[in-house]
């Protein structure tokens, strides 16, 4: 396998970044890394703090445990906005590291 489809792959497939790390671009391949991984780190926040006030709901009796009471006070429609907002960040940084990617890829072909 070439470095150029190694790199390529390794940021489509593992990690938006870690490709630039095959040709030594570290300041590029650490900002893709930090901008995944911040709307990431929120997202995982977000959701583990709805999850854990629905448990203390459910503890304290003010949300019934069951399927359909809860799946109804899952997420506000700003919940949603706000983990929508953070998933299509995730997906820009993705394909925008895996362009660049590709762009250094060819240019240090030719």
């Amino acid at each position: 396998m070439n470095k150029s489809l190694k790199a390529i792959l390794v940021s489509a497939l593992i990690y938006p970044g870690l490709g630039h790390f095959v040709f030594k671009k570290y300041v590029v391949g650490f900002a893709f890394i930090a901008s995944f991984s911040i709307p990431l780190l929120l997202l995982v926040q977000g959701i583990l703090a709805k999850t854990n006030q629905m448990v203390e709901q459910i503890q304290h009796g003010d949300l019934a445990l069951d399927v359909t009471a809860i799946s109804n006070s899952l997420m506000t429609s700003s919940d949603m906005q706000t983990f929508d907002t953070y998933t299509y960040i995730m997906l820009a940084v993705w394909i925008i590291s895996v362009l660049d990617v590709y762009r250094v890829a060819r240019k240090t072909k030719g």
